[in-house]
Parts: structure tokens; C-alpha cells; sequence
């Protein structure tokens, strides 16, 4: 069976922390979160969590590989904010990036938004390929101090839609 999103639902909460908790321990360098803090969160915060934004599960068959999710903007309500990537690594290089972005930009347009903002690390580079590989523009960097403690650029970009 090839690898396909599904939206998770309140009753996937616990397949989302499991693949949420993988990725933060797994690649915390990527993440603007931390392993330790998400760890001690509630089951209602979870479910919480399926409730404000919009997350999909990567799956194989019945694996969970991957996650993704979209999350309105602080500033514009009318803006998507992208979040949360992450593919496993044995299933990483196989074109999934592309899965993730054509479903989001898809739900986004259906949901009303403007327009979508992403950002990463400025050392992310399969982050930027796959973002410029579907029409997002560099906005501007900031300097940032990432949970694992290290600094550096983080870079946005923007897509209107």
C-alpha cells in the first residue's frame, strides 16, 4: 500500500502523540518545541490539540510514518500557518514533502485562507526545497534561540493563495 494522509480525528489523539513525540526526540533540531515539555502534557491537551488546528497522520497501511498540520495565524486570521512536519526517515527522499503541501495548500484554500506562512531553521534545507518547489516566497529571517539551545536565523516565507 503506498503511504497516504489521513486527518486525524479526537479519536487518533493518542497515534498523534506517539508520531509527535518521536519526531521531537528523534529531530529536535527541526522542531520550535521541546521532547521534555510535550511529554508531560494532559490527554485532554492532546485532544486539545486536534480540536484547534488541523493535523494529518502520514500512514502506512496502519502505521503512523509522519505527521503534518496547519494552524491559523496569530497575527491574520486569514493566514495558515504551516507546522509540525515530520516523515520517518526510512521514509523520507520518496516525494511524501510533496503529499503534505498539495493537502494543506488544498484545505487552506477550502477553509478561506489568504494566504500560508511557513518558516524553519535556516540550516533546514529539505524545508526550503520543498517549500520553494511550491511557490513560497522568502519574507525575511530573524535571529532565534532554538529549545535545544542553539542560535540562528529562522527564515519565512509565504504563499498567497
Amino acid at each position: 500500500m503506498e503511504p497516504h494522509l489521513r486527518r486525524f480525528t479526537i479519536d487518533d489523539w493518542q497515534a498523534m502523540k506517539a508520531i509527535r513525540l518521536e519526531a521531537l526526540e528523534k529531530e529536535p533540531h527541526f522542531f520550535g518545541a521541546k521532547h521534555s515539555t510535550e511529554i508531560v502534557l494532559t490527554d485532554e491537551q492532546w485532544q486539545d490539540r486536534l480540536t484547534d488546528d488541523a493535523h494529518w497522520g502520514l500512514y502506512d497501511g496502519e502505521e503512523c510514518v509522519g505527521l503534518t498540520a496547519i494552524a491559523q495565524a496569530y497575527a491574520d486570521p486569514t493566514a495558515g500557518y504551516l507546522i509540525a512536519s515530520y516523515i520517518r526517515s526510512d521514509y523520507r527522499r520518496k516525494g511524501l514533502s510533496a503529499l503534505y503541501y498539495r493537502t494543506r495548500i488544498d484545505w487552506a484554500k477550502a477553509w478561506g485562507y489568504k494566504y500560508l506562512l511557513i518558516s524553519h531553521r535556516n540550516d533546514n534545507d529539505a524545508s526550503k526545497a520543498a517549500n520553494q518547489k511550491f511557490g513560497f516566497q522568502y519574507t525575511h529571517s530573524e535571529s532565534a534561540t532554538w529549545p535545544d539551545g542553539s542560535i540562528g536565523d529562522k527564515v519565512y516565507y509565504r504563499l498567497d493563495l
